[in-house]
């Protein structure tokens, strides 16, 4: 009977433990989606945290340079690294990325997906762009109004190529900004950077490089794949 007892005692212990550890993962939940919390996140770290550690020092570099002019120009150091960091984040974050989990709808259309990913066809092979793989709702078929195009850029490696992606990205994001269309994007060169992918989405190869298509041969026709999100409006 004791056994009985002393079992059930643990038992109810154990409930006890799954019950806090559920309400702690829910309020961080809650916590983390809080939208001051994200408009801070994305201000502070900039996506930073998921970028290669080549494509992050180009970030901060962007940082650095703006301080520099704006020290030079008369500010208070503090202030002009303030003043440099939010203007790195105005022209090169990903603001409409942002505004998605603030807000309710960030109006993506298909006609804004299908101009981006013309821009994007048209010119990243001249900043020596291997391939563009597209993920996310988009390769599963399920992209709404409140998704983003999420994107990754495959270069050359070499300091000189990764410069010229790292600078065709921004330029993106400037243009994406611009034309208030949520693109979510980071540049790579060895496919291991893909592994933290998610294992159920095959994406969509925008120029079909030879390494993508071996590692992905399901891999989708982009403009096929745009036609099958038919909750896109």
């Amino acid at each position: 009977m004791s056994g009985v007892v002393r079992l059930d005692a643990q038992g109810t212990a154990n409930r006890m433990k799954h019950d806090m550890a559920r309400k702690k993962y829910q309020n961080g939940n809650t916590l983390r989606n809080h939208p001051m919390v994200t408009v801070l996140s994305y201000f502070i770290f900039q996506g930073m945290r998921y970028m290669t550690s080549g494509e992050r020092w180009f970030k901060i570099s962007l940082t650095l340079i703006a301080t520099l002019l704006l020290k030079l120009a008369g500010l208070h150091i503090l202030l002009a690294l303030i003043v440099g960091h939010a203007l790195n984040f105005v022209t090169n974050g990903q603001l409409p990325v942002m505004m998605r989990y603030v807000v309710s709808d960030v109006g993506l259309t298909r006609e804004k997906v299908r101009i981006a990913l013309t821009k994007m066809q048209t010119t990243a092979p001249r900043f020596g762009i291997i391939d563009i793989l597209i993920y996310g709702s988009f390769s599963r078929h399920v992209m709404k109004s409140t998704s983003d195009l999420d994107l990754r850029f495959q270069h050359r490696p070499g300091v000189l190529p990764s410069l010229l992606a790292y600078c065709y990205a921004t330029y993106i994001r400037i243009w994406a900004n611009l034309n208030f269309i949520p693109i979510d994007v980071y540049c790579f060169t060895e496919a291991e950077f893909l592994d933290r992918m998610r294992e159920d989405e095959i994406p969509a190869l925008m120029f079909s490089s030879q390494e993508m298509c071996t590692k992905y041969p399901d891999a989708q026709d982009p403009i096929l794949a745009l036609e099958k999100n038919a909750a896109l409006p």
